[in-house]
C-alpha cells in the first residue's frame, strides 16, 4: 500500500473497506490452492522454502501488530496474547486471535448503539459510577481477612450499661403495655381504640392496641413518591462528615434539622448477648447531606421526642428489614412509624435473587460493606473507627437505593399497564376498575407490606411452664434440636419420663436465672448442655462441672442451685414411680389397655396368649410345675411326692434321698430346699416308663446275655411297650449264635460271594403281600452281638501330640530349589527390569 492511500479519511473510509476485504478473500484463495504436500515441496525446492518462510514471518509480524493495537483497547490480560511460531498458530489460535476479535466485535456494536441512540437506559441502574464508589473506605479496600476480634465481638470486660439507665428493666413475666405520653401528628386522640372489623377487635383486645393505627391504615402518600425521579447520587462517603449525638442539645439540633427534610434513612444496633430481653446501642440517621449517629446508651430516655419526624405522615422514613427495627423502637425508646418505605419489601416485589442490604450497596453503589462487624459488641465505647463506617455505611446510601428502587417499581409498573390495556384490548373486555393509577400498582404493594410492618407491636416473651410453648419454651427448643423424647406430648414414664422432667426443671431454672441476672439464656447456659444434661444427669457437683468445656460465669456461682434441682427431678421421678408400682389394680388395668391397643394393631394373636396374662402380677400355676401357690405347696407331704415320681435321676441325682417334709418348712426356706421342691415337682409331672434291664457286670458273656434275656424276656417275646438298653460287651466276650438248623455234611459252604446283578421282581399283586409274609415268617433273628459297634473302633491319636515334619524340598542337578515337579527360576528372571532399576554411579 502507497503512502498516500495510508492516510485514511471519513470520505475514503468506505472505499479502504471494501479494497481490504477483497484482499483478504484473494488471499484467502490463494491458500486454498497451496498443495497438501508442502513439505515435500520445500526439500524439493530451496527457494520456494525461503519465500515461504518469509512470507510466513511477515503474517506473523503483522498479527502481533494488530494483537499489540488491540491490547491498547483492552485491560484483560486475555488480550496480550503473541503468536511466536507455527506451534502457537496451531495451538492457541483460538484463545489469542478468534477471542480477542469476539471481544472487539461486541465492543463495537455496543459503541455503535449507543452512537446511533438505538441503547435504552434500563430501569435498574447497575454499577452506575458515582464519585462516591472512586475513592471507598479503608475499612472496605483493605478488607481484613478472618473472623472478627473477639475483644470487639464479646467485650467481656466491660460494666453492664442498663445498670445505668434511669429506667430499669423489668423482666416479669406480665405483659408490655405502652406508656406514650404525648402523641405526635395524631388524627385521632391518644387512647383512642379504632377497629376496622369485630376481628380486628378481638385481635386489638388480645394483644394490645398499636397507639397509631389510625395513622398508618389511613395515611395519604405524598404524591412525589409516585413521581419518577433522577436519582441523586450521595455525597462522598469520606467527604461526609458525621456527627456523633450523646447529649440533649445535639439531639435537638438534629430533630431541627430532620424537619426540613422530605426522606431521611434510619438503621439501628441492637446487642442482645448480655441481656435477657436486648437493647438498642445505637442509632444511623441519614439525609441527603448530613449522617447523624446517636448512642442510645446515653439518651435512651430522651430520644422519644423523635416522634415528632418519625410519624409525620409528609416525612418517608426509608428502612432495611424493618421487622425488628420497628418492635426495638417500641421496646426500649416509645418510637413508632408513619409512612415507611422498606427497601427489603421493594427488593422482593422486583424479584431480585437476593434481598440483603449488602446486596443492594453492591449493586447499585458499588460499595462492599465488612459484614464482621454486623455481629459486634455494640456496647463498646468509644467505638473504633472501623465500627463507626460500618455504622454509617449502612443508610448513607439507603436514600440513593431508595430512588432508583422507587423509580424502577413505577417503570416495571408502566410497562406492565400497557401490556394489560393491549390485551384488553384485544379481548374486548371493558377494563378492570382501580384506586389508583396502574403505574403505582408496584409501589402500593411495597408501601402496603411496609404498612403491616410499621403495625408490629411489641409484646413480651411470656413463658408457659405447663405446655413449653412460645419463642422461649421448653417444648419449641425440643422440637427445634429434634429431641423426641423431650416434647410436651412424650411418655412420663420410664427413662424417657425422667428425662423429660429433668429436661423441663433445668430449662425453667435457666430462664428464671436470666430474668434475675439480666442475661440472655445462651449466655447462663447454652442449649447443647441443657439437653447433655438431660439425657446424662450426673450423680455430684463434680460429674456435673466434667460436663462442661468452660464453665459459663453464672454457673460457676449458682452451680449447686443447678445441682439440688437436676436431684430433686431424680428424686420426684422416683417417688411417683414407686407410688404407681405399689398401685397393682390401675397397672394391671394399663396392661389390659395395652393388650387390647395391641390386639386392634394386629400385633398379637388373641389365641396364644389368655385373657389377663399381660397383667404385671405373676402367674401362680403353671403346664409344667402346676400348683405355685404356698398353700398348694404346703398342701403335699413327702409320701405322695415319692408315690408319683422316681427316686433319682441322671441329671439331678439322687436329690430326695432324705427330704424335709414340706409341711414342716417356713417360708423362709434355704436355697437348697427350693432346689427340692423345684424337683420334686418336675418328677411328679414326668411320665415314668417301665423300668430299664439291670447290667449284671461278669467276665462271661453266656452270663450276661442269660440275665438280660430272663429279665426282659418271656417266651421269645419282647413287650412292645418297653423301652430296652442293650449292654455294651466287648468284641473279645461276645459269642456268636449258631442258626439253628444244622448245616449237612455234604453242604458245599461259600465263604466268598460275587456281587450278583440285580433282577427285576415280577409284579404280581395278588401274590406279593404272601410272599411277604412268607418271607417275614422265615427271617432269621437278628443277631445283634455280632454286629459292629462304635465302642469296637481304636481311637485315633490327638492330631496336636504328631509333629509335623516340613516336606523337604528336593534339589535338582544344578543346585536349584524345586517347587512340585517344576524348578524355581533363575535368580536372573525373579529380578525387576532394567526401567525399574536404581542405580549409584560414584
Amino acid at each position: 500500500m502507497s503512502s498516500q492511500e495510508s492516510s485514511i479519511l471519513t470520505s475514503s473510509f468506505d472505499e479502504f473497506s471494501s479494497q481490504l476485504q477483497s484482499s483478504a478473500l484473494k488471499a484467502t484463495r490463494n491458500s486454498m490452492l497451496l498443495p497438501s504436500d508442502l513439505h515435500f515441496h520445500r526439500t524439493m525446492d530451496p527457494e520456494f522454502s525461503k519465500d515461504l518462510d518469509l512470507f510466513s514471518s511477515r503474517i506473523l509480524s503483522v498479527a502481533n501488530k494488530l494483537l499489540t493495537l488491540v491490547g491498547t483497547a483492552e485491560s484483560s490480560s486475555k488480550s496480550k496474547g503473541k503468536l511466536e511460531s507455527e506451534d502457537d498458530v496451531v495451538d492457541n489460535f483460538h484463545s489469542v486471535v478468534v477471542d480477542v476479535m469476539d471481544r472487539m466485535m461486541e465492543k463495537t456494536d455496543i459503541n455503535l448503539d449507543e452512537f446511533l441512540g438505538r441503547n435504552k437506559a434500563p430501569a435498574i441502574a447497575i454499577n452506575t459510577k458515582l464519585i462516591a464508589a472512586k475513592k471507598k473506605s479503608s475499612a472496605s479496600n483493605t478488607k481484613a481477612k478472618g473472623g472478627l476480634d473477639p475483644a470487639l465481638q464479646h467485650a467481656s470486660h466491660l460494666p453492664k450499661p442498663q445498670l445505668k439507665f434511669a429506667k430499669k428493666i423489668e423482666n416479669n413475666n406480665v405483659p408490655w403495655v405502652p406508656t406514650l405520653s404525648h402523641k405526635y401528628n395524631a388524627s385521632v386522640p391518644l387512647g383512642y381504640n379504632y377497629h376496622d372489623s369485630d376481628s380486628q377487635m378481638e385481635m386489638d383486645t388480645l394483644l394490645g392496641c398499636h397507639p397509631y393505627r389510625y395513622e398508618i391504615t389511613h395515611i395519604s402518600y405524598p404524591p412525589r413518591m409516585f413521581e419518577p425521579s433522577t436519582p441523586i447520587p450521595p455525597t462522598p462517603f469520606d467527604a461526609t462528615t458525621f456527627r456523633w449525638v450523646s447529649t440533649v442539645s445535639e439531639l435537638e439540633s438534629m430533630l431541627v434539622e430532620l424537619r426540613k427534610v422530605t426522606e431521611f434513612a434510619v438503621d439501628l444496633e441492637h446487642h442482645s448477648y448480655r441481656s435477657y430481653a436486648g437493647f438498642l446501642c445505637l442509632m444511623q440517621v441519614s439525609t441527603r447531606q448530613q449522617d447523624w449517629i446517636v448512642d442510645l446508651l446515653v439518651l435512651r430516655d430522651e430520644v422519644s421526642i423523635l416522634n415528632e419526624v418519625f410519624t409525620n405522615p409528609k416525612i418517608t422514613k426509608v428502612f432495611h428489614g424493618a421487622e425488628s427495627d420497628v418492635v426495638w423502637l417500641q421496646q426500649d425508646l416509645e418510637i413508632y412509624i408513619v409512612n415507611l418505605f422498606d427497601t427489603f419489601h421493594a427488593s422482593k416485589v422486583l424479584g431480585f435473587p437476593r434481598h440483603g442490604l449488602a446486596n443492594l450497596l453492591e449493586m447499585y453503589c458499588d460499595f462492599t460493606a465488612d459484614k464482621r462487624y454486623q455481629l459486634a459488641d455494640w456496647r463498646i465505647r468509644p467505638l473504633p473507627e472501623e465500627m463507626l463506617d460500618y455504622a454509617r455505611s449502612d443508610t448513607h446510601f439507603l436514600l440513593y437505593i431508595y430512588d432508583n428502587l422507587r423509580n424502577a417499581l413505577l417503570d416495571r409498573a408502566s410497562s406492565q399497564g400497557q401490556d394489560l390495556m393491549e390485551r384488553d384490548d384485544s379481548n374486548s373486555l371493558a377494563p378492570i376498575s382501580q384506586p389508583y393509577p396502574p403505574t403505582q400498582t408496584l409501589v402500593q404493594e411495597v408501601l402496603s407490606k411496609s404498612e403491616e410492618t410499621a403495625l408490629r407491636f411489641y409484646e413480651k416473651e411470656y413463658y408457659d411452664v405447663e405446655r413449653g410453648t412460645g419463642g422461649n419454651g421448653w417444648d419449641t427448643l425440643a422440637r427445634k434440636w429434634n429431641k423426641i423424647n423431650l416434647y410436651a406430648s412424650s411418655s412420663t414414664i420410664g427413662i424417657p419420663g425422667m428425662q423429660r422432667d429433668i429436661y423441663r426443671r433445668i430449662h425453667l431454672w435457666r430462664d428464671k436465672v436470666a430474668r434475675e441476672e439480666d442475661e440472655s439464656t445462651r449466655y447462663v447456659l447454652p442449649n447443647h448442655y441443657i439437653f447433655q444434661l438431660a439425657e446424662q444427669p450426673p450423680a455430684d457437683m463434680a460429674a456435673m462441672l466434667r460436663i462442661f468445656h468452660f464453665v459459663p460465669p453464672v454457673l460457676k456461682r449458682r452451680a449447686k442451685e443447678l445441682l439440688d434441682v437436676i436431684r430433686e427431678a431424680l428424686k420426684h421421678h422416683l417417688t411417683a414411680a414407686d407410688e404407681k408400682s405399689l398401685d397393682v389394680p390401675m397397672l394391671q388395668e394399663s396392661a389390659k389397655a395395652e393388650q387390647q391397643l395391641s390386639l386392634e394393631r394386629g400385633s398379637i394373636d388373641p389365641s396364644l396368649w389368655p385373657s389377663g396374662s399381660l397383667s404385671t402380677k405373676p402367674p401362680l400355676s403353671s403346664s409344667l410345675f402346676g400348683d405355685m401357690s404356698l398353700n398348694s405347696i404346703r398342701s403335699h407331704n413327702r409320701d405322695n411326692i415319692l408315690g408319683m415320681a422316681a427316686p433319682q435321676s441322671t441329671l439331678f441325682g439322687n436329690t430326695l434321698a432324705n427330704p424335709q417334709p414340706v409341711s414342716n418348712r417356713n417360708v423362709g426356706m434355704a436355697p437348697l430346699d427350693h432346689f427340692t421342691e423345684v424337683v420334686a415337682r418336675i418328677h411328679s409331672n414326668l411320665v415314668i416308663a417301665p423300668s430299664a434291664a439291670k447290667v449284671i457286670h461278669t467276665t462271661n458273656a453266656s452270663s450276661v446275655e442269660q440275665s438280660f434275656s430272663a429279665e426282659v424276656v418271656e417266651d421269645g417275646i419282647l413287650p412292645s411297650s418297653a423301652q430296652v438298653e442293650i449292654p455294651f460287651v466287648p468284641a473279645a466276650q461276645r459269642s456268636i449264635k449258631t442258626s439253628v438248623s444244622s448245616t449237612p455234611d455234604d453242604a458245599i459252604v461259600i465263604v466268598g460271594q460275587s456281587k450278583q446283578k440285580k433282577r427285576k421282581r415280577a409284579k404280581d399283586p395278588a401274590n406279593s403281600g404272601e410272599k411277604r409274609e412268607n418271607q417275614e415268617a422265615n427271617a432269621a433273628p437278628f443277631d445283634f452281638a455280632s454286629a459292629p459297634n462304635i465302642l469296637d473302633a481304636v481311637p485315633a491319636p490327638e492330631q496336636s501330640h504328631i509333629p509335623r515334619k516340613k516336606p523337604k524340598q528336593s534339589k535338582g542337578s544344578n543346585g536349584s530349589a524345586f517347587y512340585g515337579s517344576f524348578p524355581a527360576p533363575p535368580k536372573a528372571h525373579s529380578e525387576v527390569k532394567s526401567g525399574n532399576k536404581s542405580h549409584t554411579f560414584k
